[in-house]
């Protein structure tokens, strides 16, 4: 068979980071950064993974390794060789040829190893000529994602899947939130790469330290959420900016932020966004902010002395195959 590309979107999460790990809320959508994996068939037992945008790569023979860019690659690998493994051996693959393109900065907190396990586990399926069901091409993409991270709430995997807007709640089907066409969330670089599993460890001490505190703020971040979802679908960006606002201070709570996200923060609001939070697992990464939509330029503007930052149209569409 002829190899197949399938992309996946980057993302970013609205509000309730961490608090969905437990049960909470979180509202997340798609962004139009997307990670791209082209697969072919092998027939000599080999496994070839490339990723051309981290410039690396490796081949395996089973669980040798038959040739690598450098010595780390293959433990950098590891979580989708994993992965691939298990299709292998449950669809009886005699081997890939696998080659990554990814526009997603890795480690910002925007879903990066959520979109190329996916369109990663997609092609290879395709490939195959099996059509998988979505809960397991779910399962498949957990295995990676599990392997980075410490607690996977699943909420990457359903955005870059699902594409739009999604309310989620773990181990609950998401639910799509219709709004009224497209817009503008701005996407602020505040710092650099951080690990999440690290910083989901991070808040998983403090919640056992604090169990009844953390489960009054899960309580706060779920009524975000729900005003969020009305916020959304009416587009009052106003009330969207609030509830950033709300949330970022949220997540300060329990100690994901930190100065330079803060900072980014109020930078944001400074040159006239509406609201500004850090998105994703905290600690590094990017701050989302909204503006009236007329006045979003304006504000990256005003930003670009001090932070790499752009405009991203929202909300895009999930999974697909390009060819």
């Amino acid at each position: 068979m002829e190899a197949v590309t399938y992309s996946a979107p980057a993302k970013v999460i609205l509000c309730g980071e961490h608090f969905v790990v437990y049960g909470g809320k979180a509202v997340a959508c798609a962004i139009p950064k997307r990670a791209y994996a082209t697969v072919s068939s092998r027939s000599d037992g080999l496994l070839m993974i490339e990723s051309r945008d981290a410039k690396i790569s490796a081949t395996w023979n089973g669980d040798r390794v038959v040739k690598s860019s450098d010595q780390r690659t293959p433990l950098r690998l590891r979580p989708l060789k994993l992965m691939i493994d298990q299709i292998s051996e449950k669809y009886g693959a005699k081997g890939f040829n696998i080659t990554i393109q990814s526009q997603i900065p890795r480690g910002m907190g925007l879903g990066s190893s959520a979109s190329v396990s996916l369109a990663t586990a997609s092609a290879c399926l395709a490939v195959l000529g099996h059509e998988p069901s979505t809960n397991e091409l779910l399962d498949l993409a957990s295995i990676a994602e599990s392997e980075i991270h410490f607690r996977s709430s699943g909420v990457d995997l359903a955005a870059t899947l699902t594409g739009g807007v999604i309310s989620y709640i773990r181990g609950m089907t998401p639910r799509r939130i219709p709004t009224q066409g497209m817009f503008d969330i701005i996407l602020i670089k505040a710092e650099k790469a951080r690990k999440t599993g690290t910083i989901v460890r991070q808040v998983s001490i403090l919640r056992e330290q604090f169990i009844n505190i953390f489960e009054r703020l899960k309580t706060v971040n779920d009524e975000v959420a729900t005003e969020m979802e009305i916020a959304l679908q009416n587009m009052r960006f106003e009330r969207i900016g609030s509830l950033f606002t709300v949330q970022h201070n949220l997540l300060k709570t329990i100690g994901v932020s930190n100065r330079s996200l803060d900072e980014a923060v109020e930078r944001a609001l400074d040159a006239g966004a509406l609201g500004a939070k850090l998105t994703g697992a905290g600690g590094g990464g990017f701050v989302i902010a909204i503006a009236h939509q007329n006045k979003s330029k304006d504000v990256v503007k005003a930003l670009s002395n001090k932070y790499a930052a752009e405009v991203v149209k929202v909300p895009q569409e999930g999974l697909r195959r390009e060819r």
